[in-house]
């Protein structure tokens, strides 16, 4: 009913109008929340496009590496990019890349945001241009809490797990720009139960992260100094932060190697602290070093067996210090991380040499689980080397990796793009990892981790017609030794259509089928000594249909399917009903956006993801599951040029219970309400 609602209010005939930066960025994170089976912190792909969309590239002075930032474009698509612009000269407008091969109308759409078309080459390399009249600066503030109050912020609960903190949460992020080539960030944040300047942080904020940043600055392409990420090749030798894996919305296989890049997230875990630099050494060569130091979050053992270093039991990566518990988990071994990376620029290919080593200050004192074949190593040194060749129009990529502290476990990844005409693109990767590589701080294309694994991947994108794109992939893979909750070797496949379809100019929709099938212990059955396993499969499909009535007014309409089943006689089906709401007043500077939802899926197994829009530095994914209806509403004010004022509401109510959670998060009622504030000033 609601798809055909937002359809009869759409005009049939009405101008092309660029899409909303915050609604791109939703597409794309809601693509990679879908193809995730666990709850992910996106906040790095969030800032990384809202700020580039803020500071748009000049497609016509900028460099490679920096185009390459557009994450939603396949690595074809960026090559016809360049091509154009190197070519035939200076671009003037947008719409010149309606005629590019590869490209769309929605393509196009999508980009604007994110570029704008000088004329003039850059000449201030050789200066650092520290006037104040080129600075720029920005704050933003947050505050969230949850209306209602769970059991363990009480005085009353005497349970395990009571809160230290109170339920609220605050999030601070400066930013300082001073020309085109330092940028300094400084991001605090407290979760809902931490502590809170009372004496219990040093800094008062639980996690404090902040980096100084140096870029193109004479031979020095990026200097950073505080807290960065670093990601080489195709991710199996090293890097840290997030990562694009399979996609539905961009032809995947291949990463998009991001060099150094400040860590601006409040993301606690597997991010790097200390100096990374990258230098041109030659036209042709670029060197990067880097070396991090900090302390990482573990469960130390009681175990005193070991007189040198400290005993754990296992690292911890939720960012969490609310309970006393978490608290004596926070910061209690050292982590040290250095390397290099060393590329070879050819007209044509590229080269890179990947070293790097880490170390956990103490030792595993943890007895294997089953799948284990011997205790995890607290050491790596890892050697890798990775290529990519451009052949015309195709592409081919690669990358192999030694663990040298162990036993000299390999892992290796090659592939190609290839384009077989204008509107036809495909990707084949194959990929095979050892069954001991150490996976830690690594991110190449896998379904299960870059361990344990072989698998092959096909993908391909089309353009049949004018305003119609339709992508698929079918990725093979095959677990050759047992791995968690799955006690036997096993295999599966991942199989994924999406059709994208512009119908007029203001009118787009989108199917997207998913079709899952893997391996998994059967809970409770033992046969012979061994535990049996069966075939899982899990459907879904989504259904969007976006509608721009007017300048101001756009409606997105949505349906959710999520069937489970298995080799047993267990099935069940869930669905999501979304209405989203957007709306722009054209004489008053506010923009209001709002989601009614109605979800009903039998058990958690078969939740539904769906993102929803939400302030700036932040991102909101929630689980639809049980049964129920979901709303908020979102509001954002800018009552000065410099000001900006967001209020978010949400609530979730949950039409079978009594009670949420358990434990020290019980909630007595059946409704879990949100609020969040932020004000953002610009200076």
């Amino acid at each position: 009913m609601m798809l055909a609602f937002a359809l009869m209010l759409c005009p049939m005939m009405l101008s092309a109008q660029q899409p909303d930066v915050q609604q791109i960025v939703a597409d794309i994170v809601e693509d990679l929340a879908e193809q995730d089976e666990a709850e992910q912190d996106y906040s790095d792909i969030t800032n990384q496009l809202l700020q580039l969309a803020e500071t748009p590239i000049d497609l016509n002075t900028a460099t490679a590496d920096q185009i390459r930032a557009l994450v939603f474009l396949n690595d074809f698509q960026l090559a016809s990019l360049l091509h154009y612009r190197d070519s035939l000269g200076p671009v003037y407008s947008i719409y010149e890349l309606m005629c590019l091969p590869g490209f769309n109308q929605l393509d196009v759409l999508r980009l604007g945001p994110f570029l704008k078309f000088g004329n003039q080459p850059s000449t201030d390399s050789q200066s650092l241009g520290l006037s104040p009249r080129r600075m720029r600066s920005q704050l933003a503030l947050r505050f969230r809490t949850q209306l209602e109050t769970p059991a363990g912020y009480t005085d009353a609960y005497t349970g395990s797990g009571k809160y230290l903190g109170n339920k609220h949460s605050y999030f601070m992020r400066y930013s300082l720009r001073a020309g085109k080539h330092i940028e300094l960030g400084l991001t605090g944040e407290k979760d809902a139960g931490e502590p809170f300047f009372n004496g219990t942080f040093k800094t008062g904020f639980d996690y404090l992260g902040g980096h100084i940043t140096l870029r193109d600055y004479k031979r020095v392409r990026t200097l950073v100094v505080g807290s960065f990420d670093a990601g080489f090749g195709e991710g199996l030798t090293f890097w840290s932060g997030l990562s694009m894996g399979k996609s539905g919305s961009t032809l995947g296989g291949s990463k998009r190697s991001m060099g150094l890049r400040p860590h601006a997230s409040a993301y606690e875990a597997q991010y790097l602290q200390g100096v990374g630099i990258n230098i041109e050494l030659s036209r042709r060569l670029d060197l990067i070093a880097f070396g991090s130091y900090r302390l990482v979050d573990a469960r130390l053992s009681t175990d005193t067996l070991f007189a040198d270093d400290q005993a754990f039991t296992s690292l911890l990566e939720s960012g969490y210090h609310r309970t006393a518990s978490e608290l004596s988990a926070r910061h209690t071994l050292p982590e040290v991380v250095a390397g290099g990376h060393v590329r070879y620029n050819l007209n044509n290919a590229q080269l890179g040499l990947t070293f790097v080593h880490q170390h956990v200050g103490g030792k595993y004192d943890r007895a294997p689980a089953v799948y284990e074949l011997g205790p995890r190593p607290s050491s790596k040194t890892a050697l890798g080397s990775n290529f990519r060749l451009n052949l015309r129009q195709h592409s081919l990529f690669g990358e192999a990796s030694i663990d040298l502290s162990n036993n000299g476990q390999l892992a290796a990844l090659v592939g190609g793009l290839f384009n077989i005409s204008n509107t036809v693109q495909v990707s084949l990767v194959g990929r095979s990892y050892a069954r001991e590589f150490n996976s830690r701080y690594t991110a190449g294309l896998s379904e299960g981790g870059n361990s344990n694994e072989h698998g092959i991947y096909l993908g391909t994108s089309l353009l049949p017609t004018k305003g119609w794109r339709l992508s698929a992939y079918i990725d093979l893979f095959r677990f050759p030794w047992m791995r968690y909750g799955i006690y036997a070797p096993s295999s599966g496949r991942d199989l994924l259509l999406l059709s994208e379809h512009t119908l007029t100019p203001r009118v787009s929709a989108q199917l997207r089928l998913r079709h899952k099938q893997r391996a998994a212990n059967i809970a409770g059955a033992v046969s012979m000594g061994a535990t049996p396993v069966l075939m899982r499969t899990a459907n879904s499909a989504r259904l969007q249909l976006t509608c721009a009535v007017s300048r101001g007014l756009s409606l997105k309409s949505g349906l959710h399917l999520n069937a489970q089943s298995s080799d047993s006689s267990t099935s069940e089906v869930g669905f999501a009903l979304t209405q989203d709401v957007s709306y722009r007043p054209s004489r008053l500077p506010m923009q209001l956006s709002a989601r009614f939802a109605i979800f009903d899926t039998p058990s958690w197994n078969s939740r539904i993801y769906s993102y929803e829009s939400d302030m700036l530095y932040a991102f909101s994914v929630p689980a639809y599951y049980s049964r129920g209806t979901r709303m908020f509403v979102l509001l954002r004010y800018s009552p000065l040029r410099w000001a900006d004022v967001y209020v978010r509401y949400a609530q979730t109510y949950f039409s079978q219970v009594e009670e949420l959670g358990a434990g020290a998060d019980l909630v007595q009622g059946n409704t879990r309400s949100e609020l969040k504030l932020m004000l953002r000033l610009r200076f």
